[in-house]
């Protein structure tokens, strides 16, 4: 009886204990609305012995076996793992990262996006669904992002992608080399859409050798760049059917026939025309090392706090911004980097720890992110950091690999910019479909057909290589001979019924 009592009273401290622990967590949230943790992930002791293989977009790194001797003794200690890591070359990602899956090759856990085959890979079922993976095993971690997050990753309510936490507000910007803007008195405030950065274009075409490239980082189908015409994709990139964000209904439209994408690709014709694009630009596969040569003086790209630093060390150059767009949050800008747990993997569990700990565990992450410290980067104070050039270790991916929040700041990063990264996500206007994401099961088909055909014409329209009219023309009508109005069909379907329960 005596027994009894003491276990009655043990409970109510503890669940007193809970309570308080719940109300302090909601307190630091402040007005943000978080995911609320679940629950706690079983002791050390009570983990057999695994072995982790995560796929990366990331070139193969000379020091990434040390650098994984170090992660390895972290995991080893708090979840009994270890890692592999699979590093892929950027431009081979996609196609090997297809036919691994295809093959049914055995891996826990792979980075994926919606411009890289995340609603196809889906479909295909070749990620397994992670509600409550992610509630049982990465509490913490799940908490930390904002609800609506989730949401985003979600294909018939289900959460298939774990988002590496980031600037999801996107912002289309033209980054400048500053010793261009200096040396030809650009006025980047100035321009606020692309036929404004003609005048830049030209001064600096006059006047820099031959053999340098203008412009660099066109596109036609990524996020940021629809971003610029007002069109958002629904499902994977690239497939036909967007909404007209300057619209006030819902309908599905094939982007590829709209006004301002027509418009932007013929300014790019005109650009290649004039010498300020340079089609042998998309045979380059490594444009960040070739920027570092001093070959390109500008591209397009997105904004963030802080961003230059790191632009800085993937690109080689100080950046000067123009601000083509105000900064939007939408189900795209949120998937365009994530995690998946692979259907073929034998410890979902434990790769869903091992997010946990790499979203949650400043030490770990920024090991993988920046390698061991006094080898690849020395530390300048107790949150920032300095390169170690020629290292052995540079991945320059901190977006990719967990929250970025966690992450130790570059040489001229302001300390206030996690803060301010998070405040621009919550403070972005939210796109009117925010949560919605395309099943495209009923049209798989269809739509890598489309993707295909679209995969076919992209690069050629981002470097003016291609007559508009006729190119779009031929495009189009391949598109419709794919099932292009039988997947916007789908889509406005699924949008309608979307529609019918969130915006009523």
């Amino acid at each position: 009886m005596k027994r009894s009592k003491v276990m009655v009273m043990l409970t109510a401290i503890m669940l007193a204990v809970t309570g308080m622990a719940g109300c302090s967590s909601k307190e630091e949230a402040g007005e943000a609305k978080k995911s609320p943790a679940v629950s706690t992930a079983p002791t050390t002791e009570a983990l057999a012995p695994v072995k982790l293989k995560w796929v990366l977009r990331i070139p193969n790194q000379k020091d990434g076996e040390a650098v994984l001797t170090e992660v390895n003794k972290v995991l080893k200690e708090k979840i009994n793992a270890t890692l592999d890591i699979q590093f892929i070359e950027a431009a081979a990602f996609a196609e090997k990262t297809k036919l691994m899956i295809a093959a049914g090759e055995e891996f826990d856990l792979m980075f994926t996006a919606a411009n890289y085959q995340f609603y196809e890979n889906v479909a295909k079922g070749a990620f397994l669904p992670l509600d409550d993976l992610v509630k049982k095993h990465a509490p913490k971690a799940y908490g930390q992002i904002p609800e609506n997050f989730w949401k985003a990753t979600q294909i018939n309510n289900k959460m298939y992608g774990f988002p590496n936490y980031q600037i999801a507000a996107r912002q289309t910007v033209v980054a400048f080399r500053k010793d261009m803007v200096e040396k030809y008195g650009i006025d980047v405030k100035s321009i606020k859409k692309l036929e404004d950065m003609e005048p830049a274009l030209a001064k600096m075409k006059a006047g820099e050798s031959s053999d340098k490239f203008i412009m660099s980082g066109t596109n036609v189908i990524m996020m940021d760049y629809m971003n610029y015409m007002n069109l958002e994709t629904l499902g994977g990139e690239g497939t036909p059917g967007a909404i007209d964000n300057n619209a006030t209904d819902y309908k599905v439209i094939n982007q590829y026939e709209h006004p301002s994408f027509i418009n932007y690709v013929k300014t790019l014709k005109s650009w290649a025309d004039k010498g300020y694009l340079n089609k042998d630009l998309a045979l380059v596969k490594n444009v960040e090392e070739l920027s570092k040569t001093g070959k390109i003086m500008a591209m397009m790209g997105n904004y963030k706090p802080g961003g230059e630093a790191e632009f800085k060390s993937r690109f080689g150059f100080d950046p000067v911004y123009a601000f083509l767009t105000d900064p939007l949050v939408s189900t795209s800008s949120v998937t365009g980097t994530m995690q998946a747990i692979s259907r073929t993997s034998k410890n979902p569990e434990r790769a869903m720890m091992f997010l946990e700990l790499i979203n949650t565990d400043k030490q770990l992450y920024n090991t993988l992110v920046y390698g061991i410290e006094g080898k690849h980067y020395k530390k300048t104070g107790d949150n920032t950091v300095e390169l170690i050039p020629d290292s052995g270790y540079t991945t320059n991916v901190a977006w990719m690999l967990g929250n970025q929040l966690n992450a130790y700041l570059l040489p001229g990063v302001a300390a206030d910019i996690p803060q301010k990264t998070d405040e621009l996500n919550k403070s972005a206007k939210a796109s009117r479909i925010m949560g919605f994401s395309f099943d495209t099961e009923p049209v798989k088909s269809e739509s890598a057909q489309c993707k295909t055909i679209v995969d076919k014409y992209k690069d050629g329209f981002a470097n003016g290589m291609f007559d508009v009219d006729s190119t779009l023309a031929t495009m189009n009508k391949e598109l419709k001979a794919a099932g292009m109005d039988k997947i916007i069909a789908e889509k406005q379907k699924q949008l309608d019924a979307w529609v019918a329960i969130n915006k009523k």
